[in-house]
């Protein structure tokens, strides 16, 4: 059996998924960040289907050194997945932004 990265490394990532797609949905409903939403939600499992699949035949790497590996090895999934991870990161501050500007007109309207 291959080794694998210890549990909270896997459950950090899943949860980041999980909350991306969660916030994604969300934009979308209130149709807000709409087109970066839309593109969030086809990314999510791009993403999680290339990390799966590519990880199968890792060999005696765990998954974040074969990641890691792949990077330097110039593979083309592994720098999607990378691509597809910043865009997310990016998403995350165009949410997080948004949400701080409606805090600020909503202080400014009680005073």
């Amino acid at each position: 059996m291959s080794p694998t990265v210890p549990f909270w490394v896997v459950a950090i990532f899943y949860i980041f998924i999980a909350v991306s797609a969660v916030l994604a949905i969300k934009g979308i409903i209130k149709k807000q960040s709409l087109i970066p939403s839309i593109i969030s939600i086809i990314l999510i499992p791009v993403s999680t289907v290339l990390m799966v699949l590519s990880s199968i035949g890792r060999g005696q790497q765990n998954e974040l050194e074969y990641f890691m590996s792949s990077l330097g090895e110039l593979e083309l999934w592994a720098w999607v997945c990378l691509s597809i991870f910043i865009y997310l990161l990016y998403y995350w501050y165009l949410v997080l932004s948004h949400r701080n500007e409606e805090a600020k007109k909503d202080s400014l309207m009680d005073d």
